[in-house]
């Protein structure tokens, strides 16, 4: 019987062994995948950096730019290789168990945040943002797996290790020691988020590969803590997703397009008469349903399409006068204003009839127009500006069927342009309609045929978008940062409250308490957040040092000054002295401290008893403080799961840099806001308008709401023409 459990032991250990060589192989995969991927785009970002340097020095506008362009070349060239070096000895540092659990602020000590640091902050925050935008939903399967793999499998680096605000904040300490100034840093940081932050999708979709191939959960359920239906989260999460025709669902029939090729092929043999539509569809134009007769391909009898184009150009010069109005026109009435004008120029005779594949043309241009109108994406102050085109791009297609296949064509970027610019506006009174509506009364005024007309109106939107987004990013950057101070200052000045309520703060030691170590606590909540334990650290040595300060009126409480003091003093002088506060400054500060503790010492000396002569014991001031400590971290550690819980509320797609309609109140009118920024452990949402600055500010919890009951609302980002040109598709296939 023992000789049995011995084997069976046996057997299990080397089963348990062999499991844990197992997922060590996977680690070690993964460790590879990662220095594989970012040597490549690292290597890419310090070949191509020299080169873009110079260009910016090039277009510079002013000589102090340019000087400062030039420095960053010179610097790129000597600290080349250090940079390389020491960023993937930070990151492997990084990935190693032993450091993950035990690293502390040797190389990331506290330190003031002062402008410069705050700069470099929203920086990261910017670039975490926009990546978890670009591939937040690979990162967030990661995590999910990697925390799976801590239950089989303790010697693993910590989830976040792997954080693209990690490899950022890499990326910063590796920086951190080149003597430059915070201009150039900035510059270095924009250069790295081009070249390597925003490219690392392709990283963590083959990550998640090695774990999906090693069986560590192929399949991610998503879920809310509303323990809402799986299929709904895919839809919300997919909203931002341009809606094509979906040839699954329309598997029955025989019009099933199965690409994006296949659409197009589709959409130029319609065009060109060799498909026709059939069946009983009252909701298609007649057009569409009648196969065209050998007359309309020989154009017998009908009117030549150059006859069709001038008419539809005069009723195009026509449009131009009437602005918003033009959103009411249908293709059956332009339709009737192309015969009217055609009967003008013929004496009041009409002896022919349009050609029905130039009809084919006006009606499914109008129906994709009409389909922009209801896209929900598209406002109505930008559906109404975007209409005013409708005869143009009729007349594109009736010459040039590459518009419903190439991506790039200017009168489909022109449309899409026009949406991305106006996502934000809210006014026709906005300077930037102003200037998108100008655009369209050129296109208006001068197409004909060529299609220039377009080409210059997708130049100047490109150069417009461009520009707004360079002043917005600055904006909400300013504004970011503003809300972030604001917010860490509220957290400070309410636990200096909480810690320092019915406490006496000595005069001569105060600028130490609510300057010097305040600003500390500033920075700790900054970096390293409420429940960390840096934090936890800044508060329960406040909590003593304003506990020693107090008259001593018990024998115990001169025993804790005397025997605590010097360490006490030690330990804050040690924390201050790690920021970069002034050195001088501090010294005086704590000078003062040490002298207010000796003379409570001397005052006091042995004489201090309670009135009745009764001293308090060490264990009954040793509790009551363990117990206040006790009830403020659960108080802490309530708000933040409180918080939590509100924020978990959200979807998956609700993160900052995605566009909504805000529900602003019953007798006020929506708004087109950008989330900005997301404050977890407040559970708040900021979000700013189109020019970057501060509009409304929401709790996660009642935003939630807000979009369960369509109140709020997700903009999608899909292309408009292609989402348009998809729901011309789906009826096509009815």
């Amino acid at each position: 019987m023992d000789l049995q459990q011995n084997n069976t032991s046996q057997d299990s250990t080397s089963s348990a062994n062999k499991s844990t060589d197992s997922y060590k192989n996977i680690i070690d995969k993964v460790i590879n995948c990662v220095n594989d991927h970012v040597l490549v785009l690292m290597n890419q970002m310090l070949t191509t950096a020299n080169d873009k340097l110079f260009d910016h020095a090039d277009s510079a506008k002013s000589d102090e730019e340019r000087m400062k362009y030039m420095d960053s070349t010179k610097i790129f060239r000597t600290e080349r290789n250090n940079i390389s070096h020491c960023f993937f000895v930070n990151l492997n540092n990084s990935l190693i168990v032993s450091q993950t659990t035990t690293e502390t602020d040797n190389d990331e000590n506290l330190r003031l945040v002062d402008q410069d640091e705050m700069e470099e902050m929203v920086a990261i925050t910017t670039m975490h943002s926009k990546a978890m935008s670009l591939y937040g939903v690979e990162v967030n399967h990661l995590e999910t797996r990697l925390e799976y793999l801590e239950i089989m499998y303790e010697n693993i680096f910590d989830k976040e290790a792997l954080d693209p605000k990690h490899i950022c904040e890499i990326f910063q300490k590796t920086i951190k020691n080149i003597e430059i100034s915070i201009e150039v840093k900035l510059i270095f940081y924009k250069l790295f988020d081009q070249e390597v932050c925003s490219k690392l999708g392709v990283m963590y979709k083959t990550i998640n590969q090695i774990f999906i191939d090693n069986g560590i959960m192929p399949e991610i359920i998503m879920q809310t803590t509303k323990s809402e239906e799986v299929e709904h989260m895919e839809e919300e999460v997919s909203s931002r997703v341009a809606t094509y025709y979906d040839p699954n669902e329309k598997v029955a029939t025989n019009f099933i397009p199965r690409t994006k090729e296949d659409i197009s092929r589709v959409v130029n043999e319609f065009m060109t008469g060799e498909m026709t539509i059939t069946g009983d569809e009252i909701d298609l134009p007649e057009s569409f349903l009648r196969a065209p007769t050998q007359h309309d391909l020989d154009g017998k009898n009908c009117y030549e399409r150059k006859e069709v184009v001038k008419a539809l150009s005069k009723l195009q010069y026509k449009l131009a006068s009437l602005h918003g109005k033009a959103g009411t026109i249908t293709p059956e009435e332009i339709k009737q204003e192309l015969l009217n004008s055609i009967s003008n120029e013929n004496g009041g005779v009409l002896d022919k009839q349009v050609n029905l594949l130039d009809e084919r043309s006006i009606d499914f241009v109008g129906m994709m127009f009409g389909a922009i109108a209801d896209d929900a994406t598209v406002s109505d102050i930008m559906t109404n500006l975007i209409y005013q085109l409708q005869v143009p791009v009729m007349k594109v297609a009736m010459n040039d069927n590459t518009i419903f296949q190439e991506d790039e064509h200017p009168a489909r970027a022109t449309v899409d342009l026009l949406t991305a610019a106006g996502r934000g506006i809210n006014s026709e009174e906005d300077r930037l309609y102003s200037q998108l509506e100008t655009i369209v009364d050129a296109i208006l005024d001068d197409f004909d045929v060529d299609i220039a007309a377009f080409e210059k109106a997708v130049d100047e939107l490109e150069i417009i978008i461009q520009k707004e987004e360079t002043l917005t990013a600055e904006t909400e950057k300013q504004q970011q940062k503003q809300v972030l101070q604001e917010h860490a200052r509220h957290i400070v000045i309410t636990q200096l409250k909480m810690i320092s309520c019915d406490k006496k703060i000595p005069s001569n030691v105060r600028p130490l308490v609510l300057k010097h170590w305040s600003t500390l606590m500033l920075n700790r909540y900054l970096r390293h957040g409420r429940d960390s334990e840096q934090w936890l650290q800044s508060v329960l040595l406040l909590k003593l040092l304003l506990k020693c300060m107090q008259p001593i009126r018990f024998q115990t409480q001169f025993n804790l000054v005397q025997n605590n003091h010097m360490a006490l003093i030690e330990a804050v002088n040690d924390e201050l002295y790690e920021t970069q506060q002034d050195k001088n400054d501090i010294s005086s500060q704590i000078s003062e401290l040490k002298k207010y503790f000796s003379a409570m010492i001397d005052e006091y000396g042995l004489k201090v008893v309670d009135e009745d002569n009764n001293e308090l014991s060490d264990e009954q001031l040793t509790d009551d403080s363990g117990t206040d400590t006790e009830e403020e971290l659960l108080q802490i550690q309530q708000q933040i799961e409180v918080a939590k819980q509100k924020i978990s509320q959200l979807s998956n797609s609700t993160k900052p840099g995605v566009w909504y309609e805000i529900y602003n109140g019953e007798d006020k009118a929506i708004r087109r806001l950008k989330l900005s920024v997301i404050l977890t452990d407040a559970a708040q949402l900021i979000f700013v308008d189109r020019k970057g600055i501060k509009v409304i500010e929401k709790d996660a919890e009642e935003f939630a709401k807000e979009l369960e009951d369509n109140r709020s609302r997700i903009l999608a980002d899909h292309s408009t023409f292609d989402h348009a040109l998809g729901q011309v598709m789906n009826c096509l296939a009815a």
